[in-house]
C-alpha cells in the first residue's frame, strides 16, 4: 500500500473553462460521451457543456456546477488513475465526497453523475436560496449566536465554513466580524450546504441510493461528518446522505491523514484549496492544476512518495 490520498475537490474553484485548462485525451472524452449518451444530464447542463461561452456564470449555479464537476472529476481521474500507484485513501470535500466513490470504483461515473444532479435538485429545493461564508481567524466554538446561520465545515482551529440563507449572508458575516473573525469570505455556492436548513434533502437522497449498482471500493474512503473509513455499501448509505445536512469535520480527515502516515496527496480538482489545505498541516500536496500533464503528476507523485519514505 502507497502513502498516496487522493482528494476530490468541492464547489467553489470552477469556472466558465472547466473543461479547457486539462489536454484531454481518449481517455477522458470517452468518459463524457458516456455520460452525455447516457442522460445523465439535463439537456439544459448538456447545451452548456457544448457552448459554455453562451452563458458562462451557470457554472456558478447549483444545478449545472454538482453534476458538471463531478464529470469533470470522473474525466480527470480516468486520464491520471494508470499513471499512478494505487492510493490508500480518498476523500472528498463537501460535493467532492461523491466523487470520491467513483474514483473508488464503487460507483460508476454515470451513476455518480445521475446522483449529483439529483442531490443538486434536492438541495435546491429543500429551501430558499443559501450561501457559504469561509471565516478565517475565528474558533468555530466562538461563533455569535445567529439565528439561521449553522457551522457548515470545520477545516481548523481557527477556519471554519458558515452556511445561512442567502438573504442572511450581510447579517451573518457582520456579527462573525464583530465577534473577532480576521476574514469573512462568500463562496461561489448558491445552497447552504451541510447544515439544518437542507434537512429535506436528505431521506429521498438516501432512498435514491439504495438503488444505484454498486461494487466494492478498491480504496477506502473518508466519510466527511466523522472521518471514518467507508468499504461497505451500508456505509454508504448512511454517510453520505448525512452530510447533506450535517457539519463536515475536514479537520478530522486532515487529521486522519498526518496519523495514518499518508503524507502524499494528490488533489484532482479543480482548484488547490485542499492541497493548501493539507500542506498547512506539514503533508506533501499538489493540485492537478499545477502539472501540464499526466506524467508530470506521476513522476512528481512517485518523487514524493520517496521523499516521505
Amino acid at each position: 500500500m502507497t502513502q498516496l490520498t487522493i482528494l476530490c475537490s468541492g464547489q467553489g474553484a470552477q469556472s466558465p473553462d472547466l473543461f479547457s485548462g486539462f489536454p484531454f485525451t481518449e481517455k477522458g472524452l470517452a468518459i463524457k460521451q458516456s455520460i452525455l449518451a447516457s442522460g445523465c444530464l439535463s439537456p439544459e447542463v448538456a447545451e452548456w457543456l457544448a457552448a459554455p461561452e453562451v452563458r458562462p456564470s451557470a457554472i456558478f449555479e447549483n444545478h449545472f456546477s454538482q453534476p458538471l464537476l463531478c464529470l469533470y472529476q470522473s474525466m480527470i481521474w480516468a486520464e491520471v488513475a494508470s499513471f499512478l500507484p494505487r492510493p490508500s485513501l480518498i476523500a472528498g470535500y463537501s460535493l467532492g465526497e461523491l466523487s470520491a466513490y467513483g474514483c473508488a470504483g464503487a460507483l460508476s461515473p454515470e451513476e455518480v453523475v445521475k446522483l449529483a444532479s439529483l442531490r443538486a435538485n434536492l438541495m435546491d429545493h429543500a429551501g430558499p436560496q443559501g450561501e457559504l461564508l469561509a471565516v478565517q481567524g475565528l474558533p468555530p466554538n466562538a461563533m455569535p449566536a445567529v439565528e439561521g446561520a449553522h457551522v457548515a465545515i470545520i477545516i481548523a482551529e481557527d477556519h471554519f465554513v458558515v452556511g445561512c440563507l442567502a438573504e442572511q449572508a450581510s447579517r451573518v458575516a457582520e456579527a462573525l466580524s464583530k465577534a473577532g473573525a480576521r476574514e469573512v469570505t462568500p463562496l461561489a455556492v448558491s445552497v447552504a450546504s451541510h447544515t439544518a436548513i437542507l434537512d429535506s434533502a436528505v431521506a429521498p437522497f438516501r432512498t435514491a441510493l439504495t438503488s444505484v449498482l454498486w461494487s466494492p471500493p478498491q480504496i477506502p474512503i473518508l466519510a466527511g461528518v466523522n472521518a471514518a473509513k467507508v468499504m461497505r455499501r451500508e456505509q454508504m448509505e448512511q454517510l453520505l446522505p448525512e452530510q447533506i445536512h450535517r457539519t463536515i469535520r475536514w479537520d478530522l480527515i486532515l487529521q486522519r491523514f498526518v496519523e495514518s502516515g499518508n503524507r502524499v496527496l494528490l488533489e484532482i480538482g479543480p482548484g488547490r484549496q485542499l492541497a493548501h489545505m493539507a500542506a498547512s498541516r506539514g503533508l506533501e500536496a499538489r493540485s492537478i492544476e499545477e502539472f501540464r500533464s499526466p506524467e508530470g503528476v506521476a513522476s512528481w507523485v512517485e518523487n514524493a512518495i520517496r521523499r516521505a519514505g
